[in-house]
């Protein structure tokens, strides 16, 4: 019995459809791993936590459990007002579930590129952290892409190894530390492999470096200020 897991699968499934391909994804992965789970685990794995970092929103996802109250997805992505893929306004922050999935989809949609640990940092500790403590998952499943990394010229952020350490450290606290990391996209092969390595070491128990950044831009602050204006309607932490 294994406590934690990183699974390094290609292709990437983040942004297909449940009946189209799209961006390098061909199936959804996440979301069939989690129906699976649900189906064969029954309460014991009743509620999931799907946590995006991938530098790409993604709408397969969002659109796979936007009505399921039993599936929160929180995502962390570059926006740019719907100019960056996969553009539209889908990814926005008005965009928080429907029916009984009303308050269970999270989007934190940066206005900019150049994104920084801090930024990262900040959204987990305000946003993140808050509304998974209350959600009380029995799973959390990483979308992890590394296409926010250091190095990433498609991404232009800023995330650290160290960065990415501290994130899969705060989600180990949750759902008794049953965290399934599973790699999505990333255009840098030396950033993906020091970042999942970073975060590997994270889960064998290994303390996070120390992070590059420590003051947030005032780009990301606004971004944060505006999900919890939105998010407070659902979600009173």
């Amino acid at each position: 019995l294994v406590k934690n897991a990183i699974a390094v699968i290609r292709p990437p499934g983040h942004h297909a459809e449940h009946n189209e391909p799209m961006g390098f994804c061909l199936f959804n992965n996440v979301p069939i791993a989690v129906k699976a789970c649900q189906e064969e685990f029954g309460d014991k794995c009743r509620k999931v936590l799907i946590l995006d970092w991938d530098v790409h929103h993604g709408n397969g996802v969002q659109e796979a459990f936007y009505k399921d109250t039993n599936v929160l997805y929180i995502s962390l992505h570059v926006h740019q007002g719907g100019k960056f893929y996969p553009a539209g306004p889908a990814g926005d922050h008005l965009h928080c579930g429907e029916g009984a999935g009303l308050g269970k989809n999270v989007n934190i949609p940066w206005r900019t590129a150049g994104m920084t640990d801090a930024d990262y940092l900040l959204a987990f500790q305000r946003i993140v952290m808050p509304i998974a403590q209350d959600f009380d998952p029995d799973l959390v499943v990483v979308s992890a892409g590394f296409d926010a990394a250091e190095g990433d010229m498609l991404g232009k952020c800023h995330v650290s190894p160290a960065g990415y350490g501290h994130m899969t450290r705060m989600l180990m606290s949750l759902a008794d530390g049953n965290v399934a990391v599973c790699l999505e996209g990333g255009y840098n092969l030396r950033s993906i492999a020091i970042s999942a390595l970073a975060v590997t070491r994270t889960l064998m128990g290994e303390p996070p470096g120390r992070v590059a950044t420590t003051i947030p831009t005032p780009s990301g602050v606004d971004t944060i200020e505006e999900v919890l204006r939105q998010q407070a309607y659902y979600w009173p932490c």
